[in-house]
């Protein structure tokens, strides 16, 4: 029996009434399609919670409660009163004893809870329990309250106070001791007329700590479910925040629902773990839509925190971490990868020191830049900025699926060597020759070769590869390559990276060939290398011809055997004028580009070509003839005659078989490609020569003949 009562009826200190209305001023981040998805708006009001109960005195003070707001003392439980604001007073914030004015399941419990809560309340408590269900009509179903004292049994269960709220579904009763709240609180995930019911009361911090992994100041109680009252607090902050498929989750410390909840947001000091999760969960429920999210200004050091929404947003567009305090490119981690958000566009990080560190240090963006588009493969837009477009190779439908029989797949057949002409192929072949022979032998000879303005730098891949890791190979030892090495994936300095690039002949010969062991290039196996090179028109005011060659190498050190080493080298050379050096010391080219790469040893089988493919000779052609760059006599020029004699071809006369020996000679053609442009221009040589010439670039490689060196 109440005596001397007073109740207020207004919104309780812990309560609030109304909308609260938002700094209209105050920017946030919206959509924006002309110059990227995150520029400044202003922020949309949003609606606060509803009013809280005030106190109410009792005459007798036998036990405390509280129901929002209020307290309750008394010898009978007091059903709760609703709130003026139209909410109902099971918003979660109940404190069955203590000082606290305001209960939030997401603050650190202290040990003092552990020994303040009795066993039982008996009938000088109460306990309110909420059932949720995954369908409508819960809250309108008369029996739900005698099946769930049914299936509590053999606990006595004792239901007053039955209230149901239609908009949230969720339905509320009040229990008179913790013993029948524990019974219930058992019975959550049971199926009632075909939905899966989710049971909570106002004493899951001890019904859980007790019923579940121990106390709830044990080490291993990681976190406590959240009540039904915080959860209505963060969709009251989430829908605060939203507004046309983009969710500004910025500055979340200074928001005025989840500071009057005392719910600490992601990236603040003792917060919970596992309040970014509920977040994002709560946010996929009310806006699956949303393509947008910005987490600026929230002293994020890590993703970690809100990792979760790959999970809830997988088709997720935009993200801004602008102000946060991300150190490092792993602390990103927990978010890269093309699987976790495979529809990332956009991405800023502006104002965070993993940026500024690092265009600080390299003077400018670039490995900052490449690092970040490494972890995020599919954005197109960093920092408000496009991202350098990615390189394609042409392959177009090639990748595709295997069982479309109309579309090409990997692997194509491996052929041999490429030249585009046979003149580009004589050259090459005889530039080669003398090149690698000088290199392995007087590397000082080579400062003629290269053009006063040529460059050179080198690459050293350090790592075993997966054929080095097959065969249980160890690791190589690399210490006279990593000083000079210009590796772009390891070098992010912009001033290293210019130190490493050589200009001019003789600084590539002093700095750059002298530092390398000395090697051995066995030429005479033409199986060990690979060459193509192809002109490539007016790249400068003469054409050139780009040559790219994959091969091996013994070190040499002090004339003992040393370990096999692969590499790659790319030259661009083009004709060596005749007042230069090159000219005058017997070279017909001059290098303007060379790029080395070595790398562990892996042997020739990647390039061996497939059979039923015709092979061009390397060098391996050109060796059996004096070199032109060493001290004996300059060789002979290539033949494009074949050296053995050509049978006529069956209905050929011999007039016409005269004829196409004379087109081989003069175009380079093999003798049935010749007879067949004969054939095309009515016999006539000039008329064929000039057809040659007009369509050489259409030609097929296997129409020229193969050159024999004498």
């Amino acid at each position: 029996m109440l005596s001397g009562g007073r109740q207020s009826r207004g919104g309780g200190r812990n309560g609030r009434g109304g909308n609260i209305d938002r700094d209209q001023n105050e920017p946030r981040v919206t959509g924006n399609a002309e110059t990227g998805l995150f520029t400044n708006a202003a922020r949309r009001s949003g609606a606060g919670g509803g009013g809280g109960s005030g106190p109410v005195r009792q005459a007798a003070r036998r036990g405390s409660g509280r129901i929002g707001g209020g307290t309750m003392r008394g010898s009978h439980a007091l059903p709760p009163r609703p709130r003026r604001g139209g909410a109902e007073d099971q918003d979660g914030d109940l404190n069955m004893g203590g000082e606290k004015k305001n209960f939030s399941p997401y603050q650190r419990p202290k040990r003092s809870t552990r020994s303040s809560t009795t066993e039982t309340l008996d009938h000088e408590g109460t306990v309110i329990i909420f059932v949720t269900g995954q369908k409508e009509g819960l809250t309108t179903d008369s029996g739900l309250h005698d099946f769930l004292s049914r299936k509590a049994s053999p606990a006595k269960i004792t239901i007053t106070s039955k209230r149901s709220n239609e908009t949230s579904g969720v339905v509320s009763f009040v229990v008179g001791d913790i013993t029948q709240a524990r019974a219930l609180r058992k019975l959550t995930g049971i199926r009632y007329k075909g939905q899966k019911l989710t049971i909570k009361t106002s004493e899951d911090n001890k019904i859980l700590g007790q019923d579940g992994a121990g106390s709830i100041d044990a080490p291993q109680r990681a976190a406590v479910a959240p009540t039904y009252g915080t959860i209505e607090v963060i969709r009251n902050f989430i829908r605060s925040r939203y507004s046309s498929g983009f969710l500004n989750l910025e500055n979340m410390a200074q928001d005025s629902i989840l500071r009057s909840a005392k719910i600490i947001p992601p990236g603040q000091a003792k917060g919970r773990t596992d309040v970014g999760t509920v977040m994002m969960k709560v946010a996929a429920e009310m806006f699956p839509e949303t393509t947008t999210i910005s987490f600026a200004m929230n002293g994020l050091r890590s993703l970690q925190p809100i990792s979760s929404v790959a999970q809830f947003f997988p088709n997720l567009q935009n993200l801004s971490f602008k102000g946060n305090n991300i150190q490092y490119y792993k602390d990103l981690e927990y978010l890269s990868g093309n699987k976790k958000l495979p529809k990332l566009r956009e991405l800023i990080l502006l104002d965070n020191p993993v940026r500024d560190r690092d265009i600080a240090k390299n003077k400018d963006d670039l490995g900052y830049r490449s690092a970040i588009v490494k972890l995020f493969p599919t954005i197109e837009i960093l920092d408000q900025v496009p991202v350098a477009p990615k390189i394609s190779f042409g392959l177009g439908d090639i990748l595709k699926d295997a069982d479309a029989p109309e579309v090409a797949v990997l692997p194509v057949p491996t052929k041999g060597n490429f030249f585009d002409n046979p003149q580009a192929q004589e050259m090459v072949l005889e530039f080669l020759t003398g090149y690698l022979k000088l290199f392995d032998n007087d590397r000082s000879r080579l400062v003629h070769v290269y053009d006063n303005n040529a460059t050179f730098s080198y690459a050293t891949m350090t790592l075993l590869s997966p054929l080095q890791k097959s065969r249980g190979d160890s690791a190589d030892n690399w210490a006279a390559y990593v000083p000079q090495s210009r590796n772009l994936t390891r070098i992010k300095e912009l001033d290293q990276r210019t130190k490493r690039l050589l200009y001019g002949s003789k600084d590539i010969i002093e700095q750059g060939l002298k530092m390398l062991p000395e090697t051995k290039h066995d030429i005479s196996d033409a199986s060990k290398f690979v060459i193509d090179a192809w002109q490539t028109g007016e790249l400068l005011p003469a054409p050139c011809i780009y040559i790219n060659m994959h091969g091996e190498f013994e070190e040499v050190h002090h004339g003992r055997q040393g370990v096999l080493k692969s590499f790659d080298r790319s030259f661009i050379i083009a004709a060596a004028p005749q007042e230069s050096l090159a000219a005058q010391n017997g070279w017909k080219c001059i290098i303007i580009s060379d790029q080395l790469t070595v790398r562990g040893y892996n042997g020739s089988e990647a390039w061996k070509p497939d059979v039923d493919f015709n092979v061009t000779p390397a060098m391996a052609a050109a060796v059996a003839a004096p070199s032109a760059f060493s001290n004996g006599p300059v060789p002979q020029q290539v033949q494009t005659v074949p050296s053995t004699p050509q049978a006529p071809m069956p209905g050929v006369s011999s007039d016409q078989h005269a004829q196409a020996q004379e087109l081989q000679h003069l175009t380079g053609l093999n003798y049935p490609y010749a007879i067949q442009c004969l054939a095309a221009t009515g016999w006539d040589i000039a008329k064929s020569v000039a057809l040659v010439g007009e369509n050489r670039a259409n030609i097929p490689q296997d129409a020229w003949q193969q050159p024999t060196f004498q």
